[in-house]
């Protein structure tokens, strides 16, 4: 429950605890007043005092109340999580892993680190003897931006460093190569976050598209990047509220 709604609810409690009280202030107010008019000075200074100590109950009582029914804020979660990519099929295999390490700092707005770890094999041609294989890792930065419930916009600058092998088993002819690009990529999502984790699935582009990057080696033009993915808290912290 959220310390805002509960601070409310002692406002109302304060307010109803009080209402035994405050009508009491009133009478004694109307009665000061016929007093002044009838000038009595020694009831009315007698007034005055239990006066005080009306309004002096009540503010202790209020603040009893607000101190006593002071709760532990529950801060937002760390969560890890992440996604994981298997394929394959003839004289192929792919294997992906996303992990990532999120924190919801209010319902609007997410902020993480994330690791791209991909490996993948494949031959040339059907029946060929030449074999590629790719290996990739890279880190990146991340922000999604929830403007209306389940519904996010993601941005992601990362960099890929990709290792990259040749084989030809028919002659032995091998060759090796490596290169880095940066990438920033862009998209939209569809997902739900909360304090027990989280749960999403997003469609992504590079937006730089660069020739080495890993979403674009081989092809024309920027590849969709799909990811659906899970997050579980691993770390909480309690915060007393204000």
């Amino acid at each position: 429950m959220q310390v805002k709604f509960l601070i409310q609810k002692n406002k109302s409690a304060i307010l109803n605890g009080g209402m035994s009280i405050f009508p009491f202030n009133f009478i004694l107010i109307i009665f000061l007043i016929k007093l002044l008019l009838m000038k009595k000075s020694f009831i009315i200074f007698i007034s005055l005092i239990i006066l005080s100590l009306a309004f002096t109950s009540n503010l202790a009582q209020a603040q009893n109340i607000i101190q006593t029914q002071k709760i532990l804020e529950e801060e937002k979660p760390i969560l890890f999580g992440g996604g994981l990519l298997l394929g394959g099929g003839n004289n192929s295999f792919q294997l992906g892993l996303n992990p990532e390490l999120l924190k919801s700092y209010n319902k609007y707005i997410d902020a993480g680190i994330i690791a791209n770890i991909y490996y993948s094999s494949f031959n040339m041609s059907f029946g060929s003897n030449e074999k590629i294989k790719n290996f990739q890792l890279g880190a990146g930065v991340f922000t999604r931006v929830w403007p209306i419930e389940q519904f996010f916009i993601q941005i992601q600058p990362e960099y890929n460093r990709t290792w990259t092998s040749a084989n030809n088993y028919s002659n032995g002819v091998r060759a090796n190569t490596n290169f880095g690009a940066t990438s920033i990529l862009g998209g939209i999502g569809y997902g739900k976050h909360n304090a027990d984790g989280m749960s999403y699935f997003s469609v992504m582009i590079d937006l730089l598209n660069a020739d080495q990057s890993p979403y674009k080696i081989g092809q024309a033009r920027a590849q969709p990047i799909i990811r659906a993915g899970a997050g579980f808290p691993i770390f909480r912290k309690k915060k007393k509220a204000d």
